[in-house]
């Protein structure tokens, strides 16, 4: 569900339009590219985005809560046979019996754990939509588009025209293929 809102997203960003109703301050565009050519980038960019495994899982943050203690040792409760205590009547062999000393994961957890959870996988969320968005930039950019600001005019223009719809498009693709916009309003 998340890679398809991805694609939506990114798909808006090609085409200029905004999701959560603000305009957007840049746009995409390719000196003598041709409308077909420009649609079809745009959604091969979305799609490659949307997929792209960023390969990032936390697994090794620090004072992160990763689902794992490894570095908690098994320890067997107070007065219980070891191995080789087996002339105290222990059995020689490890206990099987779990060990119920509390710990991190006891009957709930405090309140303190919980956030750290909880801003470690909004961190993770975060850090997996910049590489998505940089995946779409690389992608885009590979295929020599050029990310152009928009001006205030170009903005109210745009503010005028339904999101989605083939005037739009028909705008922003016009924007995106005139050589002196891509010159005069190029990002970075």
């Amino acid at each position: 569900m998340k890679a398809i809102m991805f694609v939506v997203c990114a798909s808006a960003v090609i085409a200029g339009c905004s999701v959560n109703g603000a305009q957007p301050t840049t746009a995409w565009g390719k000196k003598d590219v041709s409308m077909l050519d420009y649609r079809t980038d745009g959604g091969q960019c979305a799609v490659y985005a949307a997929t792209f495994m960023s390969g990032n899982n936390a697994a090794n943050s620090a004072g992160g809560i990763n689902g794992a203690n490894g570095t908690a040792p098994q320890q067997a409760p107070s007065g219980s046979a070891s191995s080789g205590n087996a002339a105290a009547g222990g059995s020689g062999g490890a206990s099987s019996t779990p060990t119920v000393s509390g710990g991190t994961y006891r009957d709930s957890a405090s309140p303190d754990f919980v956030n750290r959870a909880a801003m470690q996988q909004r961190a993770q969320e975060l850090s997996e939509q910049r590489a998505r968005s940089d995946a779409l930039k690389s992608c885009l950019t590979d295929r020599g588009y050029t990310e152009f600001a928009l001006t205030p005019e170009q903005k109210s223009q745009l503010s005028k025209l339904p999101a989605g719809s083939e005037e739009r498009r028909e705008f922003l693709y016009k924007l995106g293929t005139n050589a002196d916009v891509l010159a005069k309003q190029k990002t970075k």
